[in-house]
């Protein structure tokens, strides 16, 4: 009986110990703007046509909502699903006074996936290292393609366009992302707190399906983007 006893205890402390490493596990919510600029990676076609690197930028606004596992005292993981939108310009250009130029400016419906992993600093802060990726889904944007100057020859002059135009120049018509973010957080209670981070990442970009009747066939390329990020959290601290 006393062994019976003795074994029901030791069961019974495991699953309290148990419970309490697991006491910071919870729901998790962060309502992000990111803002940055991004240089722009020409692929081979770009190059046979001239095309070098050009700086572009990108905002947003994302939400990241998932949960967040205590691994132990001051350390635990995140598993964020993110949604939002996201502004993004890309440009490509000749070099030379008279240099032909490609922009493009996306409204995109950004979602993806975003592990964290979360260390507590004590008292109110705490840091969050995460590594991801998804797609931007363009909705909406704007076309330039041609030579500088007020009278210059233009392909698109800052045309507007929806998704099916989208879908019909551009072939993939989503662009794929990866990215690592870096945040600190302050928190005012033990479950809110204001992130301040910053955030790597590449974009790999579409490609244009036929430019112009002498060529440009699958003209593009991706993005090195980099850029701070603030941020409001609702969540369990590490």
């Amino acid at each position: 009986m006393k062994k019976i006893k003795k074994f029901l205890l030791t069961i019974a402390m495991t699953m309290i110990f148990s419970v309490s490493a697991f006491a910071a596990s919870g729901f998790e919510f962060i309502l992000n703007v990111p803002f940055g600029i991004n240089f722009s990676i020409p692929n081979k076609a770009a190059k046979d046509f001239s095309l070098g690197m050009q700086a572009g930028g990108d905002v947003g606004v994302m939400a990241q909502l998932g949960y967040m596992i205590s691994v132990k005292d001051g350390f635990g993981i995140s598993i964020l699903g993110e949604l939002g939108y996201s502004w993004d310009s890309y440009a490509f250009a000749t070099e030379g006074g008279n240099s032909f130029i490609i922009r493009n400016n996306f409204n995109s419906f950004q979602v993806g996936l975003l592990p964290k992993f979360n260390i507590g600093l004590g008292g109110r802060h705490g840091l969050a290292v995460g590594i991801g990726g998804g797609v931007k889904i363009p909705l909406s944007g704007t076309l330039f393609a041609g030579y500088s100057g007020i009278d210059a020859v233009k392909i698109f002059n800052d045309e507007k366009v929806n998704r099916t135009d989208i879908s019909d120049l551009f072939s993939p018509s989503v662009i794929g992302y990866i990215k690592a973010t870096f945040d600190y957080s302050f928190f005012f209670t033990d479950k809110i707190a204001m992130n301040f981070g910053l955030y790597l990442g590449y974009d790999f970009g579409m490609k244009i399906k036929n430019l112009t009747l002498l060529g440009g066939n699958g003209i593009g390329g991706g993005a090195f983007n980099l850029g701070l990020q603030l941020g409001f959290r609702f969540g369990p601290k590490a």
